[in-house]
């Protein structure tokens, strides 16, 4: 060939322009998109639809199904499989390596003392709540996702009662509904540790309709109630799709569960393999506002109960009754003006939090300082939640004892003592004279391995009874702890002055005798009247109490 020829030809090879492979049009598609990245390393793009943007998981299936859309109508086919997964690992990659990193929030976020809340609607409007009010805006400084179960918020109406939501909300006392406006208040706010309410009642108290009212102010959902997971992985994905989780007709909780809840209320890492097949973990570091509700003593942990508000709901009258269709209608129609109604309320919260300072702080001491914060809004008298709130705390602890045969034990033996210190197995034996045999060989007596655990568990309760628990370690006995009277009870609860029909069974079984502690010094005679003989101080040498 003529070497003119074949530089022609060369030359027209290098002008053709190379076809575009299929996961070449699919990246050029999402030309303009922001691909990001979370701390979490989960991958996310924002783009504009219509007048507003939205933010969706890379990984996810609505963005795969968007990109799939988007190629139909520039090529009138689909794509295949393998461009469309090539395409999204580049994406994946991008937002990984080149993108910024940024949080993403599901229905509540704050920025700069502002809140947003999305109200999941399909022009993706927020309510921002600051110091001067609310309003409903479109493009929020903050990147919002939403999960397949999350249902639309009414745009908020002013002029609009709190008092409104009462004929929807089952309760009995004015100090219940306080401490569920509380709540409702804090679930609002994002960030903060949440108590968990926990609702009980008998049948017939409308637990699940109270239960899906009070989600669905804050965080309605497609699913409104679930049933718990019996493992911590389920819970983390529960929660990481949605805000508020609400847990149905529960009828007690196993100690795993319990403690995974109690991480989600105050913020704890709940980790799980990302796939059954990998070594690596996935750490969901959430906090969220929980509901449970049933027919018992749900929680009867005191790590749980400390981090509770309990609400006893009343049977409702038959009369009193009324259908489902017209109930959630009249809902519907209030709706709107009940949450204008708590946006004003957030709204004067905020004003008033940098002002707000607390005199004795309890547990959930930033939920407290907040709805102390909004005591203004809400028209209460100046310190009036934290009163109620600690009532609460101190019934619920209260509960929680008395349902706990150790807890029971330890504060009838206590009462004869100033201190004790022993073995595990001394103190097992000890405080197995004060319950019955049915109880000392059932799974809720522990052995004398256990007891230490058992008592860490129980020592917020016991403190509050004026126990102290202290774990000595290991001496020539071998494993010492020592229970010790502190001179008085907390604030935070009252003395329980009744003695279960057992433990009174138990002492008349040990006769009209003493019931001498380990050190003889701290010894206090008790007979079967239950009156106590104190003896004179001079038989304490040195007693701490002195």
């Amino acid at each position: 060939m003529d070497d003119n020829l074949r530089k022609l030809a060369e030359d027209n090879e290098d002008k053709k322009e190379e076809k575009e492979t299929q996961s070449q049009v699919l990246i050029r598609l999402a030309t303009g998109f922001e691909v990001f990245h979370t701390k979490e390393k989960e991958t996310y793009a924002t783009f504009k639809v219509r007048d507003h943007y939205e933010t969706w998981p890379l990984k996810g299936s609505g963005f795969k199904l968007w990109l799939t859309k988007k190629y139909f109508e520039e090529y009138g086919k689909a794509a295949g499989g393998q461009g469309m997964t090539d395409a999204l690992n580049v994406l994946n990659a991008k937002a990984l390596f080149e993108g910024k990193e940024y949080s993403v929030f599901t229905r509540i976020a704050e920025k700069d003392n502002v809140i947003y809340i999305d109200l999941c609607n399909e022009n993706w409007e927020v309510v921002k709540v600051d110091e001067n009010g609310w309003e409903v805006i479109s493009n929020p400084p903050c990147k919002f996702v939403r999960s397949n179960l999350v249902k639309e918020l009414p745009r908020p109406v002013r002029g609009g009662s709190l008092g409104e939501l009462k004929q929807f909300i089952n309760f009995q006392y004015e100090d219940d509904w306080k401490l569920i406006v509380a709540w409702i208040l804090a679930a609002l706010r994002p960030g903060i540790p949440y108590p968990l309410l926990n609702i009980q009642g008998e049948q017939g108290s409308a637990k699940s309709t109270t239960t899906k009212v009070i989600r669905a102010i804050v965080d309605p959902s497609q699913m409104p109630l679930r049933n718990l997971p019996k493992e911590e992985r389920d819970l983390s994905i529960a929660a990481k799709n949605t805000w508020v989780l609400a847990f149905d007709n529960l009828s007690g909780l196993s100690n795993m569960m319990s403690d995974a809840l109690c991480k989600l209320s105050t913020g704890g890492g709940l980790a799980t393999r990302k796939l059954y097949s990998d070594d690596e973990e996935a750490v969901f570091n959430i906090i969220r506002p929980v509901i449970l509700n049933g027919i018992d003593d749900i929680a009867k942990r005191q790590d749980l109960l400390d981090r509770a508000i309990v609400i006893s709901l009343p049977s409702i009258k038959e009369e009193k009754r009324t259908d489902e269709k017209t109930f959630w209608e009249n809902f519907e129609k209030s709706h709107a003006r009940i949450l204008g109604a708590l946006l004003n309320v957030l709204s004067e919260a905020i004003k008033e939090l940098p002002s707000t300072k607390l005199k004795d702080k309890p547990r959930m001491a930033d939920f407290a300082q907040w709805v102390t914060a909004a005591e203004k809004g809400l028209e209460w008298e100046a310190g009036e939640f934290l009163t109620i709130y600690t009532q609460n705390r101190n019934e619920a602890i209260d509960q929680g004892l008395d349902s706990d045969p150790v807890a029971v034990a330890v504060q009838v033996f206590m009462q004869t003592r100033i201190s004790w210190e022993g073995t595990a197995a001394e103190t097992v034996a000890e405080l197995g004279r004060y319950i019955d045999e049915r109880t000392k060989y059932s799974k809720a007596w522990p052995s004398d391995r256990k007891l230490k655990e058992r008592l860490r568990r129980i020592a917020p309760g016991l403190r509050t009874k004026g126990i102290e628990f202290f774990d000595i370690g290991r001496t020539q006995k071998g494993a010492t702890l020592r229970l010790e009277k502190t001179g008085g009870v907390s604030s935070l609860s009252t003395p329980n002055t009744s003695i279960s029909n057992q433990v009174v069974d138990s002492v008349k079984r040990n006769g009209n005798k003493s019931v001498s502690s380990h050190d003889t010094r701290n010894q206090v005679d008790v007979n079967v009247d239950n009156e106590y003989k104190i003896p004179p101080l001079s038989n304490y040498e040195k007693s701490e109490l002195i």
